[in-house]
């Protein structure tokens, strides 16, 4: 009986080891898959955050907007210099940075874009209380934190 009992025992452990061990891929792989959609902004526009700009050597190391064929193909750069923040729907980006004084620094200075997918149009730079009324007017629904 007891030998049947640390036999089930080690069973149950093993099947738990099992068990977390999924649970953490499946995690993993959520995280990924949640990290890597951020990226896409929908009609060919994407966000290069600034982490992953410095892990694929883009110049400067700056976080930027672009519009592309291609994720990771940077022929028409939209917004430059340290994009800190971007949401997107189906007919807008709107987007919040800190332009780069230099590699590593910014002018804490920050700076708001409405970009409009339709006609690839930009609007900014603005500061934030002109930023607000143009996306009231716009009646876009997306918010900055």
């Amino acid at each position: 009986v007891v030998c049947n009992l640390a036999g089930t025992l080690q069973n149950t452990k093993e099947r738990s080891d099992t068990m977390k061990k999924t649970v953490f891929q499946i995690f993993l792989l959520s995280l990924i898959s949640i990290s890597c959609n951020d990226r896409d902004l929908g009609d060919g526009y994407f966000y290069l955050p600034k982490y992953e700009s410095i892990d694929i050597g883009y110049p400067n190391c700056e976080a930027i907007l672009y519009k592309s064929t291609a994720e990771y193909v940077f022929s028409n750069v939209r917004i430059r210099g340290d994009v800190i923040e971007v949401k997107s729907n189906s007919k807008y980006i709107i987007v919040k940075r800190d332009p780069l004084i230099e590699y590593d620094k910014n002018t804490g200075i920050i700076e708001y874009y409405v970009l409009l997918k339709d006609n690839d149009s930009l609007i900014g730079p603005l500061n934030k209380i002109l930023f607000e009324k143009k996306i009231d007017n716009l009646n876009i629904k997306l918010k900055l934190q």
